[in-house]
C-alpha cells in the first residue's frame, strides 16, 4: 500500500472541501429554475475550479433582475459536485422596503423547497423592521440557524444581503 512521503500531506488533504452536508432542499438547478419562473431571471452558469486553500470546485449560478419597485436583485448559487446548493446569496441593491423584504422572503421559501417556515420568514421581516426603526447599520451580521440551514441577513441603506448556507462549525 503506497504512503505519502514524509513531511507531505496526501493530495486529498490539500483539496478544499465543503464543510458538513449541504442544506436540505432541491438541487441548485431546480432552485434556479424556480427563481427563473417566479421573476424571469436569466441565469449564467459557470464551472469554477478548486483553488488551493479556497473553495472546492463547484458550479456557480448567477442572475440579476431589475424590479419596478426600485431595487435590483442579484442571485448567486454555489453548488457542489453533486449539484447541491452549498451557498445561496440574494443581494438586493436599493433602499430597504416592504417590497424588497417580501421578495427576499419569497426567494428564501423557493430556495428551501417551500419549507422556509413561518419563524424564519418572520425573522427576515423582523430584521427589516429593526433596520427601519433604527436606520443604522450594525457591524454584526444577524444569523439564525435552524436545523441544517444558517440564514444571515444584512440590511443596509443601499444593499441588503440574505445568505443561506450550512451551519458554521461549533
Amino acid at each position: 500500500m503506497p504512503t505519502a512521503p514524509t513531511g507531505e500531506r496526501p493530495a486529498d488533504e490539500q483539496t478544499p472541501r465543503w464543510y458538513g452536508s449541504a442544506p436540505p432542499g432541491p438541487k441548485a438547478d431546480i432552485v434556479a429554475e424556480r427563481l427563473k419562473r417566479q421573476w424571469g431571471l436569466e441565469f449564467h452558469v459557470q464551472q469554477v475550479r478548486s483553488v488551493s486553500a479556497g473553495l472546492p470546485g463547484h458550479a456557480e449560478y448567477e442572475a440579476l433582475k431589475e424590479f419596478p419597485e426600485g431595487y435590483r436583485l442579484g442571485v448567486m448559487i454555489q453548488a457542489d459536485g453533486d449539484g447541491r446548493p452549498r451557498n445561496i446569496v440574494l443581494t438586493a441593491n436599493g433602499a430597504p422596503s416592504a417590497a424588497m423584504a417580501a421578495t427576499l422572503v419569497q426567494a428564501l421559501d423557493l430556495s428551501l423547497d417551500g419549507h422556509a417556515g413561518d419563524e424564519r420568514k418572520a425573522w427576515v421581516n423582523s430584521q427589516f423592521a429593526a433596520y427601519g426603526q433604527s436606520a443604522q447599520v450594525s457591524p454584526m451580521v444577524p444569523r439564525r440557524t435552524d436545523g441544517e440551514v444558517t440564514t444571515s441577513l444584512t440590511v443596509a441603506p443601499d444593499r441588503t444581503t440574505l445568505q443561506l448556507s450550512s451551519p458554521l462549525p461549533s
